[in-house]
């Protein structure tokens, strides 16, 4: 039997706290969210319990007492956590999720000082970098990068252009939190690098409109194209996604959701929904499409993890 493919999701996990409509004021529930783990959650919720591929996580969280409560929830979703360090005397992030009458959020974090922030700095950073190129797999958002110093910025890109040279998968979504970098000029440079090792580089339309200033959809795709992904998936929120790889680029429609109270993690479950049909050698049309399935479901339901039932597909990504 051959050994599973193996995916890297690669970033940041935080503590999550958020507030239900028609509760009492101050009354907060508690859970665990970041781009990246949500994006690895949904893609093996998308991939059911095929054996055939395993998803892992890679972050370094403190050792405080939410910090170490972190990697079981990670295991509870099937999610491996190797690669999940425990630094001792460091502290875990925070954030907390507003949402107004339409479902839209904003966030306030409390992430200064997290452990994640020293992911390829920590001196363990060549080993990682060498354990996850033999990976045929790897998922980083511009998060990932913006948390990093300038040193683990590059550590990781590195990483991502070895991979991409060996034919493995690099899948990026620049994921643009203006309040995380130093200016717009370094994540403008540093975010067109990765889209550049990007096998497949599945960003937001809105992201890329403010750090590049495109018209459309279309413009973004191309513009990606050229910076040097292999392919592009442009999203616009339940509008068609464009799909583009070099001299064809097109529309996938989206998909109605059956109500909306919460938008947060609809990008990360797209992606990661989109990162198990590439896996399991689908095409970008039904990768697009799969994405747009998995966040339809997600945007109905608080939370960035929602609960699984409308979110697990047994048959797997291409049913």
């Amino acid at each position: 039997m051959a050994a599973p493919l193996r995916i890297a999701f690669l970033g940041e996990c935080m503590i999550e706290l958020y507030e239900k409509p028609g509760e009492a004021p101050g009354t907060m529930h508690r859970t665990v969210g970041g781009d990246t783990l949500n994006a690895a959650v949904y893609c093996r919720r998308a991939l059911g319990s095929d054996p055939a591929v395993d998803v892992h996580y890679v972050t370094r969280l403190g050792d405080d007492p939410f910090g170490r409560e972190i990697p079981a929830f990670i295991e509870a979703e099937g999610v491996r956590t190797t690669h999940v360090h425990l630094a001792t005397g460091e502290t875990t992030g925070l954030y907390a999720i507003s949402r107004d009458a339409h479902g839209e959020r904003s966030f306030a974090y409390w992430r200064s000082t997290a452990a994640a922030r020293r992911l390829f700095t920590d001196g363990r950073e060549d080993a990682l970098a060498d354990e996850l190129a033999a990976f045929d797999a790897l998922y980083f958002t511009g998060i990932s990068l913006a948390i990093l110093p300038p040193e683990g910025r590059q550590h990781l890109l590195g990483l991502g252009e070895r991979m991409k040279q060996a034919g493995r998968i690099v899948g990026f979504d620049g994921n643009y939190r203006p309040r995380l970098w130093e200016s717009a000029d370094a994540a403008r440079e540093t975010i067109a690098a990765a889209h550049g090792v990007a096998t497949l580089t599945m960003p937001g339309l809105d992201d890329e409109q403010a750090l590049y200033g495109d018209r459309d959809a279309h413009a973004a795709a191309e513009r990606l194209l050229g910076f040097g992904a292999s392919a592009a998936i442009v999203k616009s929120g339940g509008e068609p996604a464009v799909v583009a790889e070099p001299g064809n680029v097109r529309q996938i429609a989206g998909r109605k959701a059956e109500r909306i109270v919460d938008t947060t993690s609809a990008g990360d479950s797209f992606n990661g929904a989109a990162m198990a049909v590439v896996l399991k050698g689908g095409s970008l049309d039904r990768a697009a499409e799969a994405g747009h399935r998995m966040a339809s479901a997600v945007i109905g339901e608080y939370g960035a993890i929602v609960g699984r039932e409308a979110t697990v597909w047994p048959d797997g990504p291409l049913s």
